[in-house]
């Protein structure tokens, strides 16, 4: 071909962008496939935004870019690229394991699976289009494969599972990893005009909760008696209390000081705090959490849970497994390769954030 001819089908190529697939390179729209089944790009993509936040969570250097470091000791861009692929792949696995188990979704929960990404979309929409993530891929990558993957995981390890877990195993591990406790809080700040308490209101308030605190300690009260006055003092609708029972972690979202004080009390034992990442100061209870198994382990949406905490990473560790083992699954890579980790740095932190 001439440089004439080169250049008129440069020029083709332009013009008929959409019409001239040849011309238009690889095809990205798809990011990987099997025989029967493709997964758009808009999957890949959703995935690469969720570890970019995973990362961001574990980065070591809150004051450094997140790429710029390393993640469990992996460059943090190729460490989110292998898990946006690793949980694309997790797609073709499951459903995979819904024909092994000759499991399948049923009409309600289709509508059900509609009806989650619907509503959650549009809390996410403006954000995730910005991305090129449409709210198909969207409804793929989190409300389709949650319910798929939790008719698999229970398939598996439920009552009549092939690896079902006995209750006498369920309570040894709710009993040994949860933590159930109660707790009082008090705002230091004026909850109608958020501006801080003067020094003698949170002086006052403290020494309440050390009082309620002592006399707990002592037996002389009771934590709803606690709850109860600290209702009245603050004049409240609502008593200001709240009993917990958890997997009590950095992934549980409550904060570091108040998890290692609790961590380390007794049952029954009352502690007050105060957290200044939520400008609060708190009294404490630890219960005993062998007195919550009985309900834990007898209802079955709790129940579910516990077993969900279990055996969630040993469910996930062996579908990665068998993602990474499969030969069946084709990858784009050209298409995931466009669309690298930087895309989601926000843009006033610098250089950083140009797309790659």
């Amino acid at each position: 071909m001439n440089f004439l001819k080169r250049l008129t089908a440069s020029l083709l190529c332009v013009a008929m962008l959409t019409g001239m697939t040849a011309c238009s390179g690889p095809d990205k729209t798809w990011a990987a496939k099997t025989n029967e089944k493709t997964l758009p790009i808009g999957v890949y993509i959703y995935y690469e935004y969720l570890a970019y936040q995973n990362a961001s969570t574990k980065a070591e250097d809150s004051t450094k870019p997140i790429l710029e470091q390393k993640i469990e000791n992996t460059d943090a861009t190729q460490w989110i690229k292998k898990k946006a692929l690793d949980y694309t792949k997790l797609l073709f696995v499951i459903d995979d394991k819904m024909k092994e188990l000759k499991l399948s979704l049923t009409d309600a929960e289709k509508k059900e699976i509609d009806s989650t990404a619907t509503s959650q979309w549009s809390s996410y929409k403006d954000t995730l289009e910005g991305y090129g993530i449409s709210k198909e891929s969207f409804s793929m990558a989190t409300a389709e494969f949650n319910t798929k993957s939790s008719k698999v995981f229970n398939a598996i390890y439920g009552a009549k599972g092939s690896k079902a877990v006995s209750d006498a195993d369920l309570k040894a591990y709710f009993e040994k990893n949860y933590t159930d406790f109660s707790y009082v809080m008090i705002p230091l700040y004026n909850p109608t005009t958020y501006a801080a308490l003067d020094e003698k209101t949170e002086k006052e308030y403290k020494q309440f909760l050390d009082d309620q605190a002592a006399a707990l300690n002592k037996g002389s009260t009771t934590f709803d008696a606690v709850s109860t006055a600290a209702q009245k003092k603050l004049n409240l609708e609502y008593a200001p209390s709240q009993n917990v029972t958890t997997l009590l972690n950095e992934e549980s979202g409550y904060p570091t000081d108040l998890i290692s004080l609790v961590k380390g009390m007794k049952a029954g034992e009352a502690k007050t705090i105060t957290l200044s990442t939520v400008s609060a100061a708190l009294l404490v209870v630890k219960n005993d959490v062998t007195k919550k198994t009985t309900t834990q382990i007898s209802n079955e949406s709790t129940r579910s849970e516990v077993l969900g905490n279990m055996k969630h990473q040993e469910f996930e560790d062996e579908m990665t497994k068998l993602a990474e083992a499969s030969k069946d699954i084709t990858v784009n890579q050209k298409a995931i390769d466009s669309y690298q980790p930087t895309m989601f740095v926000p843009k006033e932190t610098g250089s950083s954030s140009t797309a790659g």
